[in-house]
């Protein structure tokens, strides 16, 4: 009864092992997949192309591995064979050897016996001669078939031994082609990880990807219903110019490639809408090298350092949008002099005093981000890059 309780327990231990090492393996990925998720679209775009060039070089390896295996493999089957002969033949000849031990210590003791048969204070006589004689003989006869049995327990030795360095050889062979099996086996799973990452990683890329195109359209949208922006009918003429004339595998989707939308900023720098934040998408054409997509970003994404961060506003000026929208989050949107809008999107929360109609200062909190700010500047139908006007 002992016995399965104990036996009960072990197996209970080892399966509750084996779920806590797949739970800390889940674990693991999760954290992975969360941080890819944080990740710029471009650096997550260099990472998938980078593990795609590694997913080749252990494909390589298996490939090189696979090839050198299957040469050694009929080998591997004959000096299995030739292994176990050796073996045989080796206790054979260890046999042979121990026999040859035992004639040469029979002889040793023999040719003892008979030194042991003459005395050394002996009359002389005829009898005593003979059986000097005799013994002389026998002396030789001994030494003779002594010569012979070393000799003959030399080669056995000499065979022993060549055996043995053969069945070294052999064993050393059969171990190179296990490690070479383990080698491909641990590369087999290596690969088989790195196809479920690069899975994942193409999965949150291509989400990522889709997002960001659905909110330059509505952002584009919202900006259009205001009259903010309009598209000409001349730069959609352009931009299919533009398409012709750059590679034909590149595909145009999201907000339109339109060089004459865009215009430098040429008025006083002023204040950045987060205190402290780090450039998370850049202002300008974007051509992801998964998909050969075109996007042009008429804004730009700043990560804030800090979660709940106040967002402020940068120039004086009117509310003309100030809601939620589907997938921009909370959006304001500030006009302000010589034509300028300024629009923030993405944010948490709108501060409670913002008001569409409602005229504040440059540096007024108008809401709050946990991450994410997108921040885009336009002024007569022109984009303008928002790093440009900020300090």
């Amino acid at each position: 009864m002992k016995k399965c309780f104990w036996l009960f327990l072990f197996s209970f231990s080892i399966l509750f092992s084996n779920e806590i090492t797949q739970k800390q393996k889940d674990i693991k990925e999760n954290e992975r997949i969360v941080k890819q998720l944080s990740k710029k679209l471009e650096d997550l775009a260099s990472e998938i192309l980078d593990n795609e060039k590694n997913l080749k070089k252990i494909a390589s390896e298996i490939n090189t591995l696979t090839s050198k295996t299957s040469k050694l493999e009929s080998s591997v089957k004959t000096q299995i064979k030739a292994l176990e002969q050796l073996n045989l033949q080796n206790k054979d000849l260890l046999q042979n050897k121990n026999k040859i031990e035992g004639k040469i210590i029979d002889l040793i003791a023999k040719d003892f016996a008979y030194d042991l048969a003459i005395p050394k204070n002996y009359i002389e006589s005829e009898d005593s001669i003979i059986a000097l004689e005799l013994v002389g003989v026998l002396d030789k006869i001994f030494k003779e078939e002594f010569y012979q049995i070393s000799k003959d327990y030399e080669d056995v030795s000499k065979k022993i031994e060549e055996k043995q360095n053969q069945i070294t050889t052999i064993n050393s062979n059969l171990k190179s082609y296990k490690d070479q099996i383990d080698e491909l086996k641990s590369l087999r799973k290596k690969q088989e990880q790195e196809i479920t990452k690069q899975k994942t990683d193409k999965e949150i890329y291509t989400r990522k990807l889709s997002s960001l195109q659905a909110q330059q359209q509505e952002l584009r949208k919202t900006l259009n219903k205001l009259k903010i922006i309009k598209e000409k009918e001349e730069e959609k003429l352009a931009q299919k110019k533009e398409d012709k004339r750059t590679n034909s595998n590149v595909k145009q989707v999201g907000s339109s490639y339109q060089t004459s939308s865009v215009k430098r900023y040429s008025g006083p720098k002023t204040i950045a809408p987060l205190e402290s934040y780090t450039v998370k998408q850049k202002f300008g054409n974007y051509i992801d090298p998964i998909y050969n997509i075109k996007i042009y970003n008429e804004n730009v994404v700043l990560k804030s350092d800090s979660t709940n961060a106040a967002v402020r506003n940068v120039l004086d000026g009117k509310v003309v949008f100030a809601k939620a929208t589907p997938t921009l989050k909370q959006v304001v949107i500030v006009e302000n002099k010589d034509g300028i809008h300024t629009i923030y999107a993405h944010l948490d929360k709108i501060a409670p005093g913002v008001k569409v109609g409602r005229n504040i200062k440059k540096g007024y909190i108008i809401g709050r981000v946990e991450s994410d700010l997108t921040f885009e500047v336009t002024q007569k139908n022109f984009h303008i890059n928002p790093l440009e006007m900020i300090k």
